[in-house]
């Protein structure tokens, strides 16, 4: 369907949506806003000063949305994803990587030490397209999912993930998983910001208490394995698939966090937490406000 259906689509469903759920996802949506735009203007205000090595958000990105435009952003960014899991050549000419060179040298560093990497990541921008862009940089790349929808959906969207290079886990499988990733010297690839039935990493996203499922790259990191961050956004004319960061092989460890620290304190947790306010401040308009757990403070 072009473009112009699926807008006509949207302005006629998003009413009726937002009527059905005011008190449900769009009132928590706004609410989350509301509580950011909040704690964005005291830090403006250098009321409330982020530390020295984070980097500040562009002003106003935050101010600019409301909840109308996060749902549209969602709405656009599913359809792109799976336009471009099809294999569309209009969304796959789109695509734009930045920064290559830190995977490259994340796996170059990581080969030495004969260990995998783990890929993360958050649901912003057209994130299904960021697994399967792994498999340019390995022939095993390790997805481990959820279930979503019925049995019929999963399997529809599983076989649009679907390439040689990447095989897909329920997180039931972790050990299976651990065990192929060690073996294989590949990728795990996974998206940190949303989770059902496991326990995920308290940290703090602007200024509440909040989760990160962090819990599986920090094993994987104390086992060896490096982690590179990554994300997406799409912009009119282009879907940029950007790396950020490596965090090499036993990272807390090699920077001496005390071994009884808890989960939450170690400094790859709270680093890769930085980076994810720095990602959705930067485009709101284009990540869930919604999930639950992404702030486990009442509203």
């Amino acid at each position: 369907m072009p473009n112009i259906f699926y807008s006509a689509l949207f302005a006629i469903t998003f009413p009726v949506y937002k009527a059905l759920h005011k008190k449900r996802a769009y009132g928590r949506v706004e609410k989350h806003l509301a509580a950011a735009k909040e704690y964005e203007a005291r830090e403006s205000n250098n009321t409330n000063k982020m530390p020295h090595n984070k980097k500040s958000p562009p002003p106003n990105a935050i101010a600019k949305i409301n909840a109308r435009d996060t749902f549209r952003g969602i709405f656009w960014n599913a359809l792109e994803s799976y336009r471009g899991l099809a294999r569309f050549k209009s969304i796959e000419n789109r695509i734009v990587y930045e920064n290559e060179h830190i995977i490259r040298n994340a796996i170059a560093d990581c080969a030495k030490q004969n260990a995998p990497i783990a890929g993360i990541s958050i649901h912003q921008g057209a994130f299904e397209l960021m697994h399967r862009a792994l498999c340019r940089y390995s022939k095993h790349v390790h997805l481990i999912t959820d279930s979503v929808g019925d049995p019929a959906f999963r399997e529809v969207l599983k076989e649009l993930r679907s390439d040689p290079h990447l095989t897909e886990y329920h997180p039931d499988e972790t050990g299976r998983l651990i065990r192929e990733l060690f073996h294989t010297k590949g990728i795990l690839a996974m998206v940190i910001d949303q989770g059902k039935h496991t326990k995920g990493n308290t940290v703090s996203l602007f200024g509440r208490p909040s989760t990160l499922y962090l819990r599986l790259p920090q094993k994987i990191n104390e086992m060896g394995a490096g982690i590179v961050t990554f994300r997406t956004w799409s912009e009119k004319k282009r879907i940029v698939i950007r790396f950020e960061s490596y965090y090499p092989p036993k990272y807390d460890e090699n920077i001496g966090i005390a071994e009884n620290a808890a989960p939450s304190e170690s400094a790859l947790v709270t680093g890769i937490a930085r980076e994810v306010e720095t990602w959705i401040a930067e485009h709101p308009e284009q990540w869930s406000w919604n999930y639950h757990g992404n702030f486990t403070a009442t509203l």
